[in-house]
């Protein structure tokens, strides 16, 4: 899956092992109560909890998207089909959230893994698609700006 020729499922693993590392440094520094001792068979159960957990939570969140549109399917107005937006974003919120916070696990993995579900189950069952689709372009767009702006004033700021 690719957004603006940038690798999600690569971002999302990237995250992973940054926690499993991150949490291994913290313990070298040997600061009481900082980090976890990993080791490889550790390491190992904790990439596969983190990722596979990610999946089944977006996957969960994309099969229940996919069925409250399957019931949505054709009964909305053509004001009404913002409904059908409303919740393509509320589900990606809710699968980070519970992913990311309650979980555990990786937000970003189940975010994208909610997201094809959506996408490969859920597109014909949207009724204004060119609606859905405008909406996200727009969100990718002015996300995109807004996190190089931050990343533009944070080295900035370091470089400076």
């Amino acid at each position: 899956m690719h957004i603006s020729g940038e690798s999600l499922m690569n971002d999302g693993s990237a995250i992973v092992f940054y926690n499993i590392f991150s949490a291994r440094f913290l313990f070298e520094l040997g600061i009481n109560g900082v980090g976890e001792d990993i080791g490889w068979g550790k390491g190992f159960a904790m990439f596969f909890r983190l990722a596979f957990g990610a999946v089944a939570i977006g996957l969960a969140f994309g099969i229940g998207v996919v069925f409250v549109l399957y019931h949505l399917n054709r009964s909305l107005s053509g004001e009404d089909n913002v409904v059908q937006v409303v919740l393509t974003i509320s589900a990606a919120y809710l699968a980070f959230f519970t992913s990311e916070i309650l979980s555990g696990c990786s937000g970003v993995i189940a975010v994208l893994t909610c997201g094809v579900t959506i996408k490969s189950f859920g597109e014909t069952l949207i009724n204004d698609l060119k609606l859905a689709v405008n909406f996200w372009e727009i969100t990718e767009h002015l996300l995109n700006s807004l996190l190089f702006a931050l990343a533009g004033v944070v080295w900035g700021d370091i470089l400076s």
